[in-house]
């Protein structure tokens, strides 16, 4: 029973009242013609949805109306192991069950692009991971988004003309919280409500409890309501990792918009930093069936051990404000990254052995091939290793030439974050340059091809001619070419692992330590191999100006040599007021202006006890 709802939502209402209501409700959207999509996460609440949708549409069949139903599901690539083969096996009975009825059904999966995805965004130092008391972008980046994407993408289409509504498991008593939000924004479980975007929404099940939901699976497994599903995996799912599920979606779909916070799931991405323990794992690790699962949480384990060790964060910066970049603790080092990478890539190894002794596909594939070509690239052209490093590793574990065991008890470094300080660098990346060639065009390409390669101009006020590095498709419902974003050419990228790789990482050996030119990176983009959209080229030819501007300082590659940048450097003090607001918000300001306060406080105290003394 939900004690810590509010009264109103904790009326004793029978479950076949509560299933009449809600099939009620679906079935006059039916008749109205409504085009229907459903967020579906595989978790109890989209499950119990989607039985209460069938027994809807089964109504609507038997008086002559033809329901149609899109289901829209959202892939983070780094679920936890079960909950992703849940989702799976779950949306191919929905496909099965509605092909049996003459139920017009699409289902599609959202996932994140390339880049933003675990391993490009973490190991390829793009991002750190999202730590408890932090932004938790990774809930937008990993889940909204792609959702968003995918709705914009489809809805109009799927809609021919008419509206969609598209239906979420959302209830007022999952949390006190939660059914705040759902009243701010409008919802019942009687009629759609529009979000922030001007969509159209509708939660059928908004007044159900817990147990109602559970009630309504209890008899799906018995037996004494057909379905799509016999709700035997969903059930045990939730009985061995405990009572825990994600409403990311839901929230993202009904608010229209970004979340705020993180995303507070706890059956969801078995790497998920924003809970300082992952409960489900834990409860899923004591049966020896999940025993797969062990190294994926020691992995979790070991990143969120070292969260706050700033011998392990990169400290220079990435950004010009002011003419200045931070020097402070940021991403991860380009030690860190290779760390995590080996660990990453060993998993996978392990992971791939097992299922093969046990006769199965691979229950997890943390960095496929080309997301190890995507960090490759990152590292080369951020300066942090070059010469094909990360696919040297890659080529290495795979190969059996070597393993890496993930520590139990790691070493940690100092742990007390500095106060921020600042190099000057110039108005931009090329000035800071000065007569060096930098940015993405490289001298030998453009020396050699200059007048047998066709070129083109990206961007305006300081345009950049260039091979073209677009890659384009077909878009299959308008007929129109669309550029792609980042993308792995995958004919290349065959070719480049079958015949290219082992070859070039002897060639460019000598390249691997302390290089930081950027060399693989140019021949990722040379050969075809990695395309970028055309927005994107200058921001790459900044990040090649300022590779080449932090090797001309001595401070890329795999070290660097952070008491040198901090002489280098100028403190909080020695900078303009224009400087620190570019830089840092104005609570922050102040949070760090009463800090230096105290501590200087205390210096003085000090003093005066030891005067006394």
């Amino acid at each position: 029973m939900d004690l810590f709802v509010t009264a109103e939502i904790r009326k004793v209402v029978p479950l076949e009242q509560r299933i009449d209501e809600a099939v009620g409700a679906l079935l006059r959207l039916m008749r109205q013609g409504s085009p229907l999509c459903a967020a579906f996460s595989s978790g109890k609440d989209s499950s119990a949805m989607m039985v209460v949708f069938f027994i809807a549409a089964e109504k609507a069949l038997e008086e002559g109306i033809e329901p149609r139903l899109m289901v829209l599901h959202s892939d983070t690539r780094i679920e936890n192991p079960v909950i992703h083969k849940l989702a799976r096996s779950e949306m191919d009975k929905i496909r099965a069950h509605a092909m049996k009825l003459g139920i017009e059904m699409r289902v599609e999966i959202a996932s994140p692009t390339l880049l933003d995805s675990w391993g490009p965004r973490i190991l390829g130092g793009r991002s750190i991971p999202s730590f408890p008391m932090t932004n938790g972008d990774c809930s937008n980046d990993w889940k909204i988004k792609p959702m968003q994407t995918l709705r914009k993408r489809l809805l109009p289409v799927w809609g021919n003309g008419s509206e969609c509504i598209t239906l979420t498991g959302s209830r007022f008593s999952e949390s006190a919280a939660r059914g705040s939000k759902m009243r701010q924004r409008g919802e019942s479980a009687y009629e759609p409500f529009r979000n922030r975007q001007g969509e159209l929404c509708f939660s059928p099940l908004a007044d159900w409890s817990t147990d109602d939901v559970w009630e309504l699976l209890g008899l799906v497994r018995a037996g004494i309501y057909t379905s799509y599903t016999d709700a035997v995996d969903v059930i045990k799912a939730y009985a061995d990792a405990g009572p825990t599920s994600c409403a990311v979606i839901n929230d993202g779909i009904a608010a229209g918009g970004a979340g705020k916070g993180g995303c507070g799931a706890r059956f969801g991405c078995h790497q998920c930093q924003m809970v300082k323990n992952d409960s489900s794992m834990e409860y899923l690790l004591e049966d020896p069936e999940y025993a797969f699962m062990a190294g994926l949480g020691k992995l979790r384990n070991f990143i969120a051990a070292t969260q706050n060790d700033v011998s392990r964060r990169l400290w220079v910066g990435r950004t010009i404000k002011e003419g200045f970049i931070a020097i402070r603790p940021d991403v991860y080092s380009p030690a860190m990254m290779r760390e995590l990478f080996r660990y990453t890539v060993t998993l996978d190894v392990l992971e791939y052995e097992q299922a093969c002794d046990l006769g199965i596909e691979p229950r997890f594939r943390l960095i496929p091939a080309d997301h190890a070509v995507a960090i490759d690239y990152l590292w080369s052209l951020n300066g942090h290793w070059d010469g094909f490093t990360a696919i040297a590793d890659y080529l290495e574990i795979w190969n059996g030439v070597v393993r890496y065991a993930i520590p139990e008890s790691p070493v940690i470094g100092c742990e007390q974050f500095p106060e921020p300080r600042f190099l000057h660098v110039g108005e931009d990346w090329a000035q800071a340059c000065g007569d060096t060639w930098a940015g993405i065009r490289d001298p030998f390409m453009v020396a050699m091809l200059e007048s047998c390669m066709e070129e083109t101009t990206y961007g305006k006020s300081n345009p950049l001619r260039l091979w073209d590095v677009t890659q384009r498709t077909v878009d299959e419902q308008t007929g129109k070419q669309i550029e792609e974003g980042f993308t792995i050419d995958p004919e290349s990228l065959l070719f480049f692992f079958e015949y290219e790789a082992e070859r070039l990482i002897d060639d460019y050996r000598s390249y691997r330590e302390n290089q930081g030119r950027g060399w693989t990176a140019r021949w990722y983009l040379q050969y075809g191999l990695v395309k970028i959209p055309s927005m994107q080229v200058l921001r790459h030819d900044d990040a090649f100006k300022r590779t080449a501007f932090k090797r001309l300082i001595g401070v890329n590659g795999s070290t660097v040599d952070v008491e040198m940048l901090i002489e280098a450097s100028s403190s909080w003090d020695e900078v303009d007021e224009t400087v620190k607001k570019a830089f840092l918000s104005d609570s922050r300001r102040t949070a760090l202006e009463d800090a230096k306060q105290s501590r200087t406080a205390q210096e003085a105290q000090g003093d005066l006890f030891a005067l006394a003394a």
